[in-house]
């Protein structure tokens, strides 16, 4: 579904994930991650998203005039475009300094962003080297690459002939090339042959008519395809099962396997399901307890006899066995939870609960980050985990826990909080010096090593002198890391924080 909007204010967008089509000005242009457009005032955009969700990073300029009276200078606002930027894409020849130059801007007036180390802590000059590096970017662009005009005009003949046979020499007429030369000309464009873009078309909207009281072979036939047995093979490959299961897909029973909590993404979207099991093997488990643990796990799967399975990335080199015991569908792993939640949702036909999952969580975050910050101000925060032979403090980003304590709650890292990576490993004679006044700690209860591991750093120096232990505010809880994954799971990570910092007692 498209939804138009005007642009009321210069906006540079950049595409971090996704792919789809936006329509700029009545005219469609595809996306993929990396691309970046520029809407100037006035602009009318509506997108269709091609996966189950586009993220991005959105600059907003405010441009301003100033002018100069009597020893007083005065700022009015200029709503014209911005100069030497077109409306629409933009291409530039270094897209990665483009997206890190964004994301640089993005943590710098972010509540947490702080001084790179190199003195660039004004946004307004990030910004405006930004703006300097796109113009100039552009000015240098040589034109000996072909003008995607002709292949945005097949981007929209695609969309609106989905129905009708499509040939490349169709398309390569309509964009005046050789066929040879449209198929390169595409996919450098889009990112992926014309044949595959025209199957994402036409499966998603075989979803959209794919009811109980429908016909596969009419709704193969609706969307292009003259035979439903190749259609119901690129629909599987496509979704990762069968149209027969996917009309019934609200009504299945499902069952999970996956590392982080599934069965919980299922639950906050109105599903329970038949069995939520966990195969992953990790480093410090043995031959025989991993075998014990994996055949209890496939034996619970069999009993409740799924009419799907949902697995996680981790799960991967299952697929063949899991698929013995009931289709498996197996997801891409992705940073943002986000993602994930609503790749569950759309398998299961819950779209809509998964949307109301997200508001809900949105404001009881928001609530909580109000209420943490008049009980902890400034107070910084550290989580460690403790495994076998290593110990970990997570960073401020990579991970959705990262992102969740520092990003979303605005949360005060500690000293040794990276701000680039996930998390740092050490051994005890490496910890650092700690500087925070909270330290949440995560533990393998009962695994020997971790436990020793564990004592022999709470006997060091390092240790005595954190202003967390000085205080006794060391918090051991439950793995929020994995936890962290899920609605369910963020949700009972901001219940533990403001119990703990809320409660009459503190």
């Amino acid at each position: 579904m498209q939804r138009t909007r005007t642009v009321h204010i210069s906006m540079l967008c950049l595409i971090a994930k996704g792919s789809g089509t936006i329509v700029i000005n009545d005219v469609p242009h595809s996306y993929e991650p990396h691309q970046l457009f520029h809407f100037s005032p006035g602009t009318r955009i509506a997108i269709e998203t091609m996966d189950a969700e586009t993220q991005y990073y959105q600059v907003i300029i405010h441009s301003v005039t100033t002018m100069r009276r009597r020893q007083q200078w005065t700022l009015t606002s200029a709503s014209g475009p911005l100069k030497g930027l077109s409306t629409g894409p933009l291409t530039s020849r270094d897209p990665d300094q483009v997206q890190q130059r964004i994301i640089d801007l993005y943590h710098l007036i972010h509540p947490n962003g702080a001084d790179d180390g190199n003195g660039a802590t004004d946004p307004d000059l990030q910004l405006q080297g930004l703006l300097h590096f796109l113009i100039s970017d552009t000015a240098k662009k040589e034109s000996p690459q072909l003008p995607t005009h002709g292949i945005d005009a097949c981007i929209a003949y695609i969309h609106q002939q989905y129905h009708q046979k499509i040939t490349r020499e169709k398309l390569a007429d309509i964009a005046m090339l050789t066929p040879n030369a449209f198929c390169r000309s595409f996919k450098r464009a889009t990112g992926i042959s014309f044949t595959d873009y025209l199957n994402r078309v036409r499966i998603k909207h075989a979803k959209d008519q794919l009811t109980p009281s429908c016909s596969i072979k009419e709704v193969a036939s609706s969307v292009g395809y003259s035979s439903e047995y190749y259609f119901s093979r690129l629909f599987k490959e496509a979704v990762g099962y069968s149209p027969t299961l996917y009309i019934k897909r609200e009504r299945l029973t499902i069952a999970s396997a996956s590392r982080t909590g599934f069965h919980n993404n299922l639950a906050s979207i109105g599903l329970n399901p038949a069995a939520g099991v966990d195969c992953y093997r990790y480093p410090w488990m043995n031959d025989a307890d991993y075998n014990l643990r994996l055949t209890s796990a496939l034996e619970q799967l069999r009993l409740v006899k799924p009419d799907l399975i949902i697995a996680d990335y981790f799960h991967k080199s299952l697929f063949e066995v899991l698929k013995q015991i009931a289709p498996t569908v197996v997801l891409d792993h992705h940073l943002n939870w986000r993602l994930t939640h609503m790749n569950i949702a759309e398998l299961v036909g819950r779209e809509k609960e998964a949307s109301q999952s997200f508001h809900q969580l949105d404001e009881k975050t928001s609530e909580a980050r109000y209420s943490l910050d008049k009980s902890i101000g400034n107070a910084r925060v550290t989580v460690m985990q403790v495994v076998p032979h290593a110990l970990r403090i997570q960073g401020a980003v990579n991970h959705p826990l990262n992102e969740l304590l520092y990003a979303e709650l605005g949360m005060k890292p500690g000293n040794a909080v990276s701000p680039t990576k996930m998390r740092d490993e050490m051994l005890v004679e490496e910890f650092p010096s700690l500087k925070t006044e909270h330290l949440f700690i995560i533990k393998h209860i009962n695994h020997p090593e971790s436990d020793h591991l564990f004592k022999q750093l709470i006997q060091t120096p390092a240790w005595s002198s954190i202003p967390a232990v000085a205080s006794q505010q060391t918090h051991y809880i439950p793995n929020w890391l994995l936890m962290s994954w899920t609605p369910i799971g963020r949700s009972k990570i901001i219940q533990d924080l403001t119990e703990m910092f809320l409660s009459p007692a503190k």
